[in-house]
């Protein structure tokens, strides 16, 4: 059984249980980034509008939620093809050509999230004395989202290099369509 719920009637791969919670989770932490990124941010327009002191931690940590916004979300999004991308090979006839480039664009994004998830260990793990300038969090606790992000990205990217492909024009995910055309 596919799923179909949120894809306008595209079947979506089977996931297990595991992915799935995996999936809620960073959706939650997602939306809660989002939720305080909102308040933050109208907390700052409130400040301007009512002459009172101002906090600066708010901007600054309204900017540290969008990066980690951006980084907790990058392995759901990949995970579930969901994330921008140009799908010009989508319509390529040969299904062949379609899972070569599947597999390709997979390993690539998870070979380069892997180098930056050893250069993010260094920067959480090498101990920076340094800390942000209004709130005074750690840089080293800083880098932490990302790392995570990353290394998250890079094991959904692998994952999705071996199994089956994105779905076609048509609708079919590229193993039922490789399926189909054996049967021929």
């Amino acid at each position: 059984m596919t799923d179909t719920s949120d894809t306008g009637g595209a079947p979506r791969r089977p996931r297990s249980a595991a992915v799935r919670w995996l999936e809620t989770a960073e959706l939650v932490a997602g939306v809660a980034l989002l939720a305080v990124m909102f308040s933050l941010m109208l907390i700052q327009a409130l400040q301007r509008h009512l002459h009172v002191a101002g906090w600066v931690w708010t901007g600054e940590l309204a900017r540290l939620g969008l990066v980690w916004l951006t980084f907790s979300l990058a392995g759901y999004l990949l995970g579930r093809d969901d994330h921008i991308t140009l799908k010009l090979i989508d319509f390529a006839p040969q299904v062949w050509l379609r899972r070569g480039a599947w597999v390709l664009a997979n390993l690539v994004v998870a070979a380069v999230c892997a180098a930056f998830v050893v250069e993010a260990a260094e920067l959480v793990f090498g101990g920076s004395p340094q800390s942000t300038p209004a709130i005074g969090i750690p840089m080293t606790w800083v880098y932490v989202i990302p790392l995570a992000g990353l290394a998250l990205t890079a094991a959904r990217a692998a994952v999705n290099a071996f199994q089956a492909g994105p779905a076609n024009p048509e609708g079919r995910i590229a193993a039922d369509a490789d399926a189909g055309e054996t049967g021929r």
